[in-house]
């Protein structure tokens, strides 16, 4: 076994190879241990065996392409490392295999497209592209540029002319083959590139980024995430225009790879152009050379012609350029404007690619791998903005700034990621301090209210006493009661003294002047000391009733009404999230729907008494996912509230859905 130093995340790279997760780990564990010389080649060829019968993974079918993953991480620990031998299938095996696909896609037939069904088709997905609900839109994107949502979120797209986009970083192609297309799109390409950058803006897939996977692990779990809602839409929207292919049940997005170069090429090839070179070229199948140039790749033909135009009677239509000089503006893409044409590989090399494609040693440059397509969908995740980028002059040590704060709190990406992330972060933490600053003075508010209630009774309940007072001293009164009442209104007045003060302090707390003494607020002087005087004839006297002391519980307004707060409240809390979920639903366009927050809660629920942020909270934290998936469906971002009219919103749902009386004083 040749010896190398080995680079220091030489582990990660070879993880990067896999492509699941659980291989990931198994190739993570068991290479790092055959690397430290603590496993054999055979105890790592065991282990893979014994993982595979796990997973029911029996055949070499199954297994042919986990075990090319397994060898092509096995080659960063040792080009000639022994265990290649041990879990590569034998040259007679792939080769068997290939024979096999070669006869499926020999035995498959061409299934045609009748040109009204073709209009139809791209007239369904073009209006598709207007729709709120992202998997409408993928749908729609899918038939109009034949891309899978993982292209389209993470390849880069710009405008080209007015039916052609610039198309770069493919899915299929290695990370360091980043070669620009030219496509053709089926719908005008302004309209086209808005939808994209719609699902990019809507899309989440910032948390995937952070996880730090390689490239294709990131397009295989963004695959994962959104394909299957895509493929559903497609069976629902086009099932009746374009037949299933034999060997197919259902309409997944990859299939219009191949309805896409077909049509494509009936509206927009050169009749002087091979409709395959055509093909291979807007999809980009093609080869790089030592000297870096560009080699078309027809080893995937047979997977993209089993789509043709006809007549409706079994007939090929065979015409190709149909809408070259009907469409304003629309030209021949680049790639073959100029130069005539040549076939830069006979179709004898086809097989010899197709066998090279599936070895274990060969790079994946074409479109066979249909698991990325169908590969189960998984929870959601914030997606960076992908909007126009202004380039302003920024230090370059603020810049490392930037990225460092970022990197800090788990984010990475380019600087407009970043800048847009920091933006987000900062207007978020803006809106919790706005609001905590409006609960305090809220909560002050209140407990002056109480404290001028407070001060009000003892005042009123003071000056009767003064009157019973001055009384009872008119008619000679008991000196026994006389003294009680002067102890009972010396304890009045001690209180009122002190209710002044705190009066007083929240007066300050509020910067407001504090009113000048009068004869309600004010302190009254202590009455004269009773004189000696002759014991008076027994008589009969008024009972004075004196008000009990304040108690513990009317000392603490703020504790009580908490908790009846949350007794009343959470239910209140929970409808309003429904009322809006519901309203959100019933919507035609996102220029009428709400992201649901806690400022749009309390706006609703200041119309009900229901604006306790603890019991908001705690109701967002339970519908968590609920609110999420109608954020998700209708790509309603973070800052989607700031562009529609707030206030008119809520009062419509305030009226139509809660169906309160004071809906008119809905206000954000």
């Amino acid at each position: 076994m040749t010896t190398t130093t080995l680079p220091e995340n030489w582990l990660d790279v070879a993880a990067g190879r896999a492509s699941t997760k659980w291989l990931e780990q198994f190739i993570r564990h068991h290479l790092a241990l055959l690397a430290k010389e603590q496993s054999t080649p055979h105890e790592f060829a065991n282990e893979l065996e014994e993982e595979f019968a796990s997973r029911m993974l029996d055949t070499p079918k199954k297994q042919k392409n986990y075990r090319s993953n397994v060898v092509q991480a096995l080659k960063l620990l040792d080009p000639n490392h022994p265990a290649i031998a041990l879990v590569t299938l034998s040259t007679e095996e792939y080769r068997r295999l290939n024979d096999e696909q070669r006869g499926r896609v020999a035995q498959r037939e061409t299934q045609y497209l009748h040109p009204d069904a073709v209009e139809a088709l791209v007239k369904i997905a073009e209006n598709r592209l207007d729709s709120d609900e992202w998997s409408d839109v993928g749908a729609g994107l899918a038939v109009l540029i034949g891309r899978r949502i993982s292209e389209i979120l993470l390849s880069q797209f710009s405008l080209k002319s007015p039916w052609s986009l610039n198309f770069s970083q493919m899915a299929k192609k290695a990370d360091d083959v980043d070669i620009t297309l030219e496509i053709p799109t089926l719908a005008p390409a302004a309209k086209v590139l808005a939808a994209i950058q719609k699902l990019r803006s809507g899309l989440a897939i910032a948390d995937l980024r952070k996880l730090g996977a390689s490239s294709r692990q990131l397009k295989l779990a963004v695959n994962r995430r959104y394909s299957l809602a895509i493929a559903q839409k497609c069976d629902e929207y086009f099932q009746g225009l374009v037949p299933n292919r034999s060997d197919k049940d259902n309409l997944y997005t990859h299939i219009f790879r191949a309805v896409y170069a077909t049509i494509a090429a009936h509206w927009f090839c050169p009749p002087n152009v091979p409709e395959h070179q055509y093909k291979a070229e807007i999809q980009g199948h093609f080869t790089i050379t030592q000297d870096g140039k560009k080699l078309p790749n027809y080893a995937a033909r047979s997977n993209y012609d089993d789509y043709a135009i006809g007549d409706g009677q079994g007939n090929r239509d065979g015409r190709l350029g149909l809408k070259l000089g009907q469409l304003p503006g629309l030209e021949v893409i680049a790639a073959f404007r100029d130069d005539p044409v040549e076939d830069a590989q006979p179709a004898a090399d086809e097989s010899d690619e197709a066998a090279a494609e599936n070895s274990p040693t060969a790079t994946d440059t074409t479109d066979t791998d249909e698991a990325i397509e169908i590969a189960e969908e998984e929870p959601q995740m914030s997606q960076p903005q992908e909007q126009p980028i202004k380039r302003p002059k920024v230090y370059e040590a603020d810049l490392e700034r930037l990225m460092q704060l970022m990197a800090q709190e788990g984010m990475t990406g380019t600087p407009a990621e970043l800048f847009c992330a920091l933006l987000d972060a900062y207007e978020t933490l803006k809106r919790e301090h706005q609001s905590r600053q409006t609960e305090t003075v809220g909560e002050v508010a209140q407990t002056f209210n109480w404290f001028t209630k407070q001060l009000d009774a003892l005042t009123a309940q003071n000056q009767a006493l003064e009157q019973e007072r001055d009384r009872l001293q008119i008619q000679k009164p008991d000196t026994e009661k006389v003294n009680s009442l002067q102890a009972e209104n010396a304890r009045l007045q001690r209180e009122l003294a002190e209710a002044k003060q705190q009066l007083e302090g929240i007066y300050k707390v509020l910067g407001q002047p504090v009113p000048s003494s009068n004869g309600a607020a004010g302190a009254v002087a202590p009455p004269p000391k009773p004189t000696a005087a002759p014991e008076p004839e027994p008589r009969a006297t008024t009972a004075v009733t004196v008000a009990p002391a304040a108690t513990a519980a009317e000392l603490s307004p703020q504790t009580a009404t908490r908790q009846r707060d949350r007794s009343d409240s959470k239910a209140k809390v929970e409808a309003i999230v429904q009322d809006i979920i519901n309203w959100n639903t019933a919507q035609e366009s996102n220029d009428t729907r709400l992201r649901i927050s806690v400022s749009i809660i309390k706006a609703l629920g200041s119309l009900v008494g229901a604006t306790y942020q603890p019991v908001i909270m705690e109701v967002l934290k339970e519908q968590e996912g609920a609110i999420e998936e109608v954020h998700r469906r209708f790509m309603i971002g973070t800052r989607h509230n700031v562009s529609v009219d707030k206030d008119t919103i809520l009062q419509d749902i305030a009226r139509d859905y809660m169906g309160v009386e004071n809906w008119q004083e809905a206000a954000y």
